[in-house]
């Protein structure tokens, strides 16, 4: 059992203690705070639970629970974990905690800051990996100062631009996106898209680009610090032990039909080791009939997810994953992000599982077939005898 999958089993035992105990563990009123805060103390799993249902609680009362609780909790990790992860989800929802008057005296607030009004959008991720992303922040009497890159998640940053542009210019651009790419620029918390593209950067210079020397300056303008390490933000709006129910791992397979994961081939040299085999099992005068060729075939797309999705690039298959859930919860198509995020969260626990992920499987299939495809056209064209003009 994974480390997370044990922490959400002791939230779990401590949601179920509280029921027992009289709790009405599905209120998510104002009124429940006070209820849940004459609990804490009781004992871990209890306290994790609380502190999960306590961000749960669109209001103030919680946020201020929450951070009393953080105060005490220095001792343990998961719980104050717990807490971050609680916090952020309320401050989704517009819910943040007071600034103490102490810690507003001591520290000087900084001339330059991100504005509240600052504004984060990112693309859907296209089939090589790679996404658009903008931070826009309002400049009075003057537009809004724009800083946009496109990050792969191999390449890392890959393009970077800053401008001041108007209101109007933004919208056209995220409307010619639209029309001429069908991508829609959805909105994402800006703490998200800055540590995209902060990430991008360093993965970027780490393989030797020496191009985007503009991007610490350009990015100064909104954020001169390092960014802070959060959830990502579809766990504020998803459950995600909650997408795992029912017939998911077949019914995954329903996200290759969305215009969004129709260009979606894995890289090539992700699947040379596995093309190999597949023309073997397709020529090989071993293989007696079709239903062997076809059992081959099967065996040799299951360990080519289990290697390729469960490998060493499992985090960067579960971060499209994730950015693809938000991207189609935010395109208003629930479902489909609930299938996406269950995807997400079976590749963070490391394993397919016992049975098939039919969205991975299709994934692979798909991309096989493709590369075959190539390799046939080519074979084709080598030994035509017709002379092209």
């Amino acid at each position: 059992m994974t480390k997370k999958k044990s922490h959400e089993e002791e939230i779990r035992r401590g949601v179920e203690e509280l029921r027992r105990s009289g709790i009405s563990v599905d209120d998510v009123s104002p009124a429940v705070v006070a209820r849940l805060r004459e609990q804490l103390g009781r004992g871990r799993e209890t306290d994790l639970a609380l502190v999960f249902l306590l961000g749960r609680v669109a209001d103030n009362a919680a946020a201020e629970a929450l951070t009393a609780l953080e105060k005490g909790a220095a001792a343990d990790k998961d719980l104050q974990r717990e807490i971050r992860r609680s916090l952020y989800k309320l401050a989704q929802k517009g819910i943040r905690p007071p600034a103490s008057e102490s810690a507003g005296k001591a520290v000087p607030r900084p001339i330059l800051t991100m504005a509240p009004e600052a504004e984060g959008y990112c693309s859907s991720v296209d089939g090589g990996g790679g996404r658009l992303i903008w931070i826009a922040r309002p400049q009075a009497g003057s537009g809004l100062q724009l800083l946009q890159g496109m990050v792969s998640d191999r390449q890392g940053l890959v393009q970077v631009g800053g401008a001041l542009i108007r209101r109007k210019e933004l919208r056209r651009m995220a409307e010619d996106i639209r029309k001429n790419h069908g991508i829609t620029m959805i909105s994402v918390p800006w703490e998200y898209a800055d540590r995209m593209l902060y990430e991008g950067f360093d993965k970027a210079k780490a393989a030797g680009r020496t191009d985007l020397e503009q991007f610490p300056s350009l990015r100064a303008i909104f954020n001169p610090a390092k960014p802070k390490s959060l959830p990502h933000p579809v766990y504020g709006r998803l459950d995600a032990q909650a997408t795992r129910a029912g017939a998911w791992r077949e019914l995954s397979r329903r996200l290759l039909d969305e215009p969004e994961f129709r260009p979606w081939i894995l890289d090539e040299d992700w699947m040379k080791g596995y093309l190999g085999q597949a023309e073997q099992a397709q020529e090989s005068r071993l293989v007696l009939n079709q239903l062997q060729k076809e059992e081959r075939f099967a065996a040799i797309i299951r360990e080519a997810v289990r290697e390729i999705f469960f490998g060493e690039q499992r985090q960067l298959f579960q971060r499209r994953m994730e950015d693809m859930a938000f991207y189609l919860l935010e395109s208003r198509r629930e479902e489909q992000a609930r299938l996406a995020l269950a995807v997400a969260v079976q590749l963070e626990e490391g394993a397919p599982g016992p049975l098939d992920i039919s969205f991975l499987t299709g994934w692979m299939q798909k991309s096989l077939a493709f590369y075959l495809g190539q390799t046939k056209q080519k074979a084709a064209e080598e030994t035509s005898l017709i002379v092209k003009p």
